[in-house]
């Protein structure tokens, strides 16, 4: 039954999109078209970067990050 249970979890595991290697202007660029699944693993990877952003990259991830949630509505 473990199994069972473990093979889904492995199969998401192995098809996840990977964004770590792409570079911050990349990933707010890329938000703005990305779908809803993808949209969120990219705001996780921006999240992580955010310390790091220059204000330029924060401006533009910000702005990225209100017309998103403006979408949502």
């Amino acid at each position: 039954m473990k199994t069972f249970l473990l093979i889904p979890l492995l199969a998401a595991t192995l098809w996840a999109i990977d964004y770590s290697d792409r570079s911050t202007q990349e990933l707010i660029a890329a938000l703005a078209h990305a779908k809803a699944q993808n949209a969120a693993v990219i705001l996780r990877e921006l999240k992580k970067r955010e310390i790091t952003m220059t204000p330029k990259e924060r401006e533009a991830y910000m702005k990225a990050l209100k017309k998103l949630q403006h979408a949502g509505k």
